[in-house]
């Protein structure tokens, strides 16, 4: 997405007597209001003192601490995004994450996560978003600013008298590598074209990929210009590149200007004109011995450090135009790089301990979207299984919402005065990092704010492998206890039948009086050889074959037994619908708080034995509110809480964390 402004002409004619009278006039007011007679000479600083050297110190700390600085079209879209929910905010031409709320909803209306890349133009931003949400992002964007949808072919645009906003997804296309050695395959992958404007681009890229990744800076954008990607198809030994020593230059960006021909949308549509077809690639291919080295296409990619220390996530992220990206797919793919479909990401986020956006967002419309069509597949998987084959969720394991979490609901029962609005996530850094602190004793934990869902990670200690849907509950102190001494002993939730204990009956009878015979009892066998005869009918022990067959007897023997099925599962039937609308009764009138044996504060929205860590883990959200009974369940100096699956009756032990790192795409 490209967002700009159309460029404002300047004045031909100001009158400079005027505007330095004023300025000098306003310099003067300035050092008056400033300056301090009563300031004992040399308190700052040796020797004479500038003006801004005669400000408090706390002033000049507080002035050094902030960057005023802000383009344009950075500022127009500067609305939609929290500073307090992003980490740090990058520096010059780099690419930061942001998440996006609608403006004067905070914290309630939450679009999702965005990325934001600056470029040498002050008027343009580029905006990388979800596909899921992106009509939600458009549609409060254009009401902001009051854009309006133009007719045009190629793209889709958005137009008003201040901006225009282009969309263009199918021009671009985007990769993630990931992996330790993303940045060598990538290297191996790849043909520089032998151009000085792109040298210094060049070399920058490979003292990068010699180096100690995790040496790299966070969002740092390298430009590139490569020859076309088949060119390294055929090739059986890696491109011989030269070796770069890297500059311990921390701000190398700053002091080297980048060769941005990507976003050249003319650079762009002129290489893919001079893209050979493969028909006639292959043929010229196979007229040279040493195959096509070099061709008249030439190829600008972008690529983008990701160094978040997400482990399973840190790679690379490469942009290149549309025509070539198949190309340069089948050329990563041929240097060893493996492909990942949509479990290995969900796999990957959750070993780095990250939540996966839409389908862990539980307040954006586009997790809601994703929530409510998880809930409808695994809904119909569930009925289409036989009826002594599905999983009593209710009767035998109290789960109140197996395929969906409720969050306003348990919110409002955890809450002592009535939730007006909905629950909503905190992605506030700094108020994260105080309620971990809070939890860790370090402090005392405050009361938030009414609905409020907080992001956890859970680490299990003992047995059990978490899933999605699982239950976060607080333990009894005799749970504590217990924990204490043997963390893999089984705490197993109870039904409602169990915990009854009926007394057995016995009736006495007075002296002289003998006990009336009573019918036998369900099960019971008797020792007595006579009580088991039965009288068998001589009829039917000698009949006569030819009654065996008579085909009569047997077609009315067989519509008897079709008849007592029919009236059997019909009873059956009729019982199991009484008993499913008692328990949907039931269930409808039981707190979701105390649905179960131990109070429920939270749910997980993913869960998975850690291939990396060798236990389970877990992330999920927790009732802000119920924070403070938890914050004392201590085990080995970390706050304990008990896990229970949807589909189990065991709690286990897992330690609980605060999450303060903010869901990205």
């Amino acid at each position: 997405m490209d967002i700009s402004r159309p460029v404002v002409e300047k004045p031909k004619f100001i009158s400079v007597e005027k505007f330095v009278e004023a300025r000098t006039n306003s310099i003067v007011q300035l050092l008056k209001a400033i300056d301090n007679d009563a300031l004992v000479s040399g308190e700052v600083t040796k020797g004479p003192r500038t003006a801004a050297q005669r400000l408090p110190r706390h002033m000049r700390r507080r002035a050094m601490a902030y960057d005023i600085e802000c383009t344009d079209a950075y500022s127009k879209v500067c609305e939609f995004s929290r500073k307090e929910c992003r980490g740090r905010t990058s520096r010059g031409e780099e690419e930061e994450c942001h998440q996006l709320y609608t403006p004067g909803e905070y914290p309630f209306g939450y679009i999702g996560p965005a990325r934001f890349q600056k470029t040498s133009n002050e008027n343009e931003l580029n905006v990388w978003i979800h596909p899921s949400s992106k009509p939600q992002f458009l549609k409060a964007f254009s009401e902001f600013h009051g854009l309006k949808k133009t007719e045009n072919e190629e793209m889709d645009q958005f137009k008003s008298s201040e901006m225009t906003v282009s969309i263009d997804i199918q021009h671009v296309a985007r990769f993630h590598l990931s992996g330790p050695k993303c940045l060598k395959k990538l290297r191996d992958s790849i043909r520089f074209v032998e151009e000085e404007r792109f040298q210094g681009e060049h070399d920058r890229f490979l003292s990068v990929a010699d180096s100690v990744f995790n040496s790299n800076r966070d969002g740092e954008v390298i430009y590139l210009l490569i020859e076309d990607p088949r060119t390294n198809w055929d090739r059986k030994s890696d491109p011989d590149h030269k070796k770069v020593k890297k500059e311990e230059e921390i701000d190398w960006r700053g002091k080297n200007k980048p060769v941005n021909d990507f976003w050249n949308r003319e650079f762009r549509e002129k290489a893919v004109e001079k893209r050979m077809s493969d028909a006639e690639y292959q043929k010229k291919n196979a007229d040279k011995i040493l195959g096509v080295v070099s061709t008249e296409a030439k190829i600008p990619i972008l690529l983008i450090i990701r160094n978040e220390g997400l482990k399973a996530l840190d790679g690379v992220d490469i942009l290149i135009p549309e025509p070539f990206s198949k190309d340069f797919w089948v050329s990563l793919q041929r240097r060893g790089v493996r492909a990942s479909g949509l479990r290995d990401e969900y796999a990957a986020h959750l070993e780095s301990k990250t939540l996966y956006f839409p389908i862990d967002d539980v307040e954006s419309e586009a997790g809601r979207a994703s929530g409510e069509a998880m809930k409808k597949e695994l809904q119909e998987k569930y009925d289409g299984k036989p009826h002594n084959r599905r999983c009593k969720h209710w009767s035998a394991l109290r789960v109140k919402y197996p395929f969906e979490y409720k969050w306003n609901e348990l919110v409002k029962n955890w809450e002592e005065e009535e939730a007006e609005k909905r629950a909503f996530v905190c992605r506030d850094l700094q108020k994260l990092r105080e309620i971990q602190d809070g939890l860790m004793g370090r402090s005392e934990i405050r009361k938030q704010e009414n609905g409020m869902l907080i992001p956890v990670k859970l680490q299990f200690f003992g047995r059990g492998r978490p899933k999605k849907f699982g239950m976060i509950c607080i333990p009894s102190m005799e749970d504590l206890i217990s924990i204490r001494r043997n963390r893999n002993k089984e705490i197993i939730q109870k039904t409602p039948d169990s915990d009854e204990i009926i007394p057995m009956e016995v009736e006495e009878f007075p002296e002289g009086e003998e006990e009336v015979p009573r019918k036998r009892l369900e099960g019971f066998v008797s020792l007595d050889a006579a009580a088991n005869e039965k009288p068998i009918s001589l009829k039917w022990l000698f009949e006569e074959t030819t009654r065996l067959d008579d085909r009569t007897t047997k077609r009315k023997r067989v519509n008897r037994k079709k008849k007592e099925s029919k009236k059997r599962r019909k009873l059956e039937y009729e019982k199991r619908k009484e008993e499913l609308a008692s328990e949907e009764a039931e269930r409808e009138t039981t707190n979701y708080r105390f649905s179960a044996n131990r109070e429920i504060i939270g749910r997980l929205v993913a869960g998975e034995q850690s291939v990396l860590a060798g236990h389970g883990q877990a992330i999920g959200y927790i009732c802000a509110a119920a924070l403070s009974r938890i914050a004392s369940n201590y085990h080995k100096t970390k706050t304990v809480v008990l896990v229970r699956n949807s589909t189990s009756k065991y709690y286990h032990p897992a330690y609980v964390t605060i999450l303060k790192t903010a869901i990205q795409i």
